[in-house]
């Protein structure tokens, strides 16, 4: 897959960290040319990660820093911005109209106002700008005007599939920093696991007692362990945890009865090729009730 240069070269980067003494603080800095760039793995998805490896102060403190650059993540977000500036242009050119017609009923500023702020959204104030003028002498409705910051809508597309890491692992290695980083869907996946999916879900904990507790939480996290290691097990078959749970939850067994002999039998219904190859990798039909 070939980058786009015009993408990752001479690239603005932002950062933004909320901490509690300080409202906001912002990075801004220009990284490396395209030659600076490595690529580092292709994930899942089959998408390059490259990355730039320097260092920065934060807070005072000089961290090992590496911005990331996915070209599969570059379009998306590209894609996104498009569709969200066609809806927002296409909202001020109809808020427009109605301002300009004589029709309707009579307006003030802050009406305009909170329907202006209603259309824009505010990651891309700097880019899409608007001004509202008051009405003219004879009218009742004030006027609008927008247009789009060209200079601002170039600056925010060059941070687009780009990700500003910073650690204190100063002997980690660049590609273990970002796939380690990169793997927080993981554990973000393992907690929604937690709420849905397992055998015993944290919640709701009906229990007042802590060593009640602390056997429930212990039972949940057995059945996530259960369920990681039979991922493990099939990680052959490239199934998500998810698309793992969502395929075995599908595969059922049903009670039939024999007209003739009236006998009671259990038998498992018609599976896909995927669940077919699960039920028989797995050995699922010993745990079968016969």
């Amino acid at each position: 897959m070939s980058v786009n240069k015009s993408t990752i070269d001479s690239t603005s980067c932002f950062f933004v960290v909320k901490k509690k003494d300080i409202e906001s603080i912002i990075f801004y800095r220009t990284f490396g040319t395209l030659p600076k760039y490595e690529c580092l793995y292709k994930n899942s998805k089959g998408n390059k990660i490259f990355g730039y490896r320097t260092k920065h102060q934060f807070y005072g403190t000089e961290y090992t820093t590496v911005i990331t650059y996915n070209e599969g993540t570059y379009k998306l977000q590209k894609s996104t911005y498009e569709t969200n500036k066609l809806r927002i242009i296409d909202s001020f050119e109809d808020l427009q109209r109605r301002l300009e017609s004589s029709k309707g009923k009579e307006r003030n500023r802050s009406s305009v106002e909170r329907e202006v702020a209603g259309i824009i959204l505010k990651k891309y104030n700097s880019v899409i700008k608007y001004e509202i003028i008051d009405a003219l002498e004879g009218k009742k409705k004030p006027q609008l005007k927008f247009w789009i910051d060209e200079e601002n809508e170039k600056k925010c597309e060059k941070t687009f599939g780009k990700n500003v890491l910073f650690t204190d692992k100063q002997k980690w290695q660049t590609k273990k920093i970002v796939k380690t980083y990169n793997s927080k869907n993981l554990v973000e996946d393992d907690f929604k696991l937690l709420n849905d999916h397992l055998l015993v879900p944290v919640g709701p904990v009906y229990h007042h007692k802590d060593e009640n507790i602390r056997v429930h939480v212990f039972l949940a996290m057995v059945g996530l362990l259960f369920y990681r290691y039979m991922a493990w097990e099939i990680k052959m078959y490239g199934f998500s945890m998810k698309k793992l749970i969502e395929k075995l939850s599908e595969i059922k067994i049903a009670v039939v009865q024999e007209k003739e002999s009236k006998k009671s039998k259990i038998i498992v219904e018609e599976m896909d090729t995927k669940q077919a190859s699960l039920f028989s990798f797995l050995n699922m039909e010993k745990y079968l009730p016969y």
